[in-house]
């Protein structure tokens, strides 16, 4: 087979067969990026709402939410995966959700590839808590972006300020493209295709998407907590901790 043939890359060998039966527009490199695109919109809720919503009950459990609780949580996707109703449900109209959201921050983080103060592409530093008084919330949690943060030991500092002494905080993050996706990814053909063809047009290289292990947030911020714990499931990892009361 002539060398021109090979080396085409996950879009490359569309067949006559395929335009026939597809029409040529599956041929359009614009209408590829678009697809591969629109496939990643609405990830998080199906993730968070269908394939893991035990993971949810998990959470608040975790948390110990109940009711009258002032809450703050910050993420990717909150209301659409559910969290900012649940916890307004949890709490009742005695208690508070306050709620950061980041996902348009992230995406322009991605396309700009801005790199962080930790050497991580798509990750700043975090400003959101500057003007909240000490020991305001009951309840601390970031739910689908702790990937972001550029700074763990001082995130980590200043949202165990805002919360108060025996209190828990959790971390949660359904991780993409981190060094345990990759492991999993190669241990089939079918799935490394599928990831190729849909990151293909990606204006950066993939392997450079932020991910922090639980290890590494177990040397960031487990001096400041009490008994800091992590599990992973299915590509979840949930990491924990409690602020001293004292």
């Amino acid at each position: 087979m002539p060398d021109e043939q090979w080396n085409r890359g996950p879009w490359g060998y569309v067949q006559p067969w395929d335009i026939k039966a597809q029409g040529p527009s599956i041929t359009d490199v614009e209408e590829q990026k678009r697809w591969t695109r629109v496939i990643l919109f609405g990830g998080l809720p199906y993730m968070w709402r269908e394939l893991a919503a035990p993971m949810n009950t998990i959470i608040y459990s975790l948390l110990e939410v109940k009711p009258g609780d002032r809450v703050f949580v910050i993420g990717e996707s909150l209301g659409p995966c559910g969290w900012v109703d649940d916890l307004k449900k949890i709490v009742g109209p005695t208690g508070e959700v306050t709620a950061v959201e980041i996902l348009e921050e992230a995406r322009a983080a991605y396309d700009a590839q801005k790199v962080g103060r930790n050497g991580k592409m798509a990750c700043w530093q975090w400003k959101y808590t500057r003007d909240i008084p000490d020991a305001s919330y009951d309840v601390v949690a970031v739910m689908q972006a702790v990937q972001h943060c550029d700074d763990w030991r001082e995130t980590g500092a200043e949202l165990l300020r805002i919360l108060k002494p025996g209190k828990r905080l959790m971390l949660a993050e359904v991780y993409i493209f981190g060094a345990p996706f990759w492991a999993r990814l190669e241990t089939d053909l079918h799935l490394q295709y599928w990831v190729d063809k849909l990151t293909h047009f990606f204006p950066f290289d993939i392997r450079k998407t932020p991910y922090y292990s639980p290890e590494e947030l177990h040397a960031a911020l487990d001096a400041q907590l009490e008994l800091p714990q992590h599990i992973e499931w299915k590509g979840i990892e949930l990491f924990w901790g409690r602020k001293p009361a004292q």
